[in-house]
C-alpha cells in the first residue's frame, strides 16, 4: 500500500484524506440510520399528545428527551414553547398558533440530522476523479519530460510518471465509486417524505391537543 502511496506522487495526498473523510461520513451514517430505525414516532407522538392533552407537559418533555430523531426534537419545540406561551398569560388562540409556527419553522432542522454529511459525500464523490485526473496529467508530464530529457523514447524512463497517473486516476475512482453507492443507499434510508409526513402529523396532533 506503501508503495502505491509513494509511486503516485504528491497527488495522493489530498486522495488520501479525501478516503479517510468519506470512510468516516460512511460509518458516521450508518451509525445514525441504525438508531433512526429503532425509533417509533408515531408510539412517541401518541404518547406526547396524550400526556399534553392531560396537562403534564414535564412527563412529555421528558419522554422527547428520553428519544431522538426529528419528531422528538419537533414535539420537544412545542412543548418548550406551549410552557413560555402559558407563562406569558397568552390566549389559546394565541397558544396553538404560536406553539404551530415554532414546530414548523424547526421542522427543517428536525430533518438536517439524518440528512447531514450527505453533501460531503457527493462532495467527496465528485472531485476525487478529478484529483486522480489532475495526477494523471502530472503523471504524463513528467513522462514527457523525461523522455525529451533523454531525447528519445526510453521505456524504463517513463514507467514512473505512467504508473503515477494510473494510480492516481484508479484512486480516485476507488474513492468515488463507492461514495456514490452509499449516497444512494443513504437517500433512500433517509425517507424524507415518510419523515415529512410523521412531522406533519406531529405538528398537527400536537396544535389540536392544545386548541381551544
Amino acid at each position: 500500500m506503501m508503495n502505491y502511496l509513494m509511486d503516485g506522487g504528491w497527488m495522493m495526498l489530498p486522495l488520501l484524506i479525501c478516503s479517510i473523510v468519506m470512510v468516516a461520513a460512511i460509518i458516521d451514517r450508518v451509525r445514525a440510520f441504525r438508531a433512526a430505525a429503532a425509533l417509533d414516532p408515531k408510539g412517541l407522538r401518541a404518547k406526547v399528545v396524550a400526556l399534553v392533552a392531560d396537562g403534564k407537559l414535564a412527563d412529555a418533555a421528558d419522554a422527547c428527551r428520553a428519544s431522538e430523531g426529528p419528531v422528538a426534537a419537533v414535539l420537544l419545540t412545542g412543548l418548550e414553547k406551549l410552557e413560555r406561551l402559558q407563562r406569558k398569560g397568552k390566549s389559546e388562540a394565541e397558544i396553538e398558533a404560536g406553539v404551530t409556527k415554532a414546530m414548523e419553522d424547526y421542522a427543517p432542522k428536525a430533518m438536517s440530522v439524518l440528512e447531514k454529511r450527505l453533501g460531503m459525500m457527493v462532495l467527496i464523490a465528485s472531485i476525487s476523479p478529478l484529483i486522480g485526473m489532475c495526477g494523471t496529467v502530472t503523471g504524463m508530464i513528467n513522462s514527457f519530460s523525461v523522455m525529451a530529457e533523454a531525447a528519445g523514447l526510453d521505456a524504463g524512463a517513463v514507467a514512473g510518471g505512467i504508473s503515477e497517473a494510473l494510480i492516481t486516476t484508479a484512486a480516485g475512482l476507488i474513492i468515488a465509486i463507492p461514495g456514490v453507492v452509499a449516497y444512494n443507499m443513504f437517500q433512500k434510508k433517509v425517507k424524507v417524505e415518510d419523515w415529512n409526513v410523521q412531522l406533519e402529523a406531529a405538528i398537527a396532533d400536537f396544535a389540536q391537543a392544545v386548541a381551544p
